[in-house]
C-alpha cells in the first residue's frame, strides 16, 4: 500500500519533464517582436544592442535578439530542473536527437531543423540553459 501511495505522489508531482514543452523555439525563430509577444507575452525589458533589439520574456526565462527585425539568437534559461541530456530538446519543441558535439558541460547540434546551431549547457545532473542561433553567426 505504501509503495502505491509513493507512486501516486510521484505521478501527480508538478515536476517538469524534459518532454514538457516550455517554449516553442521552432515557432518563434524568424518572427517579429510583435508576433513573439503574442506567443510569449509582453517582454519585461528591451534594449538596443549592436546586433539588434534584445528582449527578455518571463516565459521560460527567455531572451531573444532580433536581428534585422527577426527572432534570431534565443537563450532559454528556465530549464534548471531538467536533466542535462538530449531529451531536454523536447522542452523547447524539438525532438530528441544525438548531438553533433558533446563534452561534460556542452551539447551542440549543428545544424538542426533549419537552425544554425543549438547548444545546451549544464552539468552531470541538470541542464543550465539553451543558446540557439537561428540564422546569423
Amino acid at each position: 500500500m505504501r509503495a502505491l501511495l509513493i507512486a501516486i505522489a510521484a505521478l501527480s508531482s508538478p515536476a517538469l519533464l524534459a518532454n514538457d514543452r516550455l517554449i516553442d523555439v521552432p515557432g518563434i525563430i524568424g518572427k517579429s517582436e510583435t508576433a513573439v509577444a503574442e506567443m510569449l507575452g509582453q517582454p519585461t525589458e528591451c534594449t538596443s544592442t549592436k546586433h539588434g533589439r534584445k528582449c527578455t520574456y518571463e516565459k521560460a526565462e527567455t531572451e531573444i535578439v532580433f536581428i534585422r527585425g527577426k527572432a534570431d539568437w534565443i537563450t532559454v534559461e528556465g530549464i534548471d530542473k531538467l536533466p542535462f541530456n538530449q531529451g531536454t530538446l523536447g522542452s523547447i519543441g524539438i525532438k530528441a536527437q544525438n548531438p553533433s558535439f558533446k563534452n561534460d558541460f556542452t551539447m551542440r547540434w549543428e545544424p538542426l531543423q533549419g537552425m544554425r546551431s543549438i547548444s545546451l549547457f549544464g552539468s552531470d545532473s541538470n541542464a543550465d540553459y539553451f543558446y540557439i542561433k537561428a540564422y546569423t553567426e
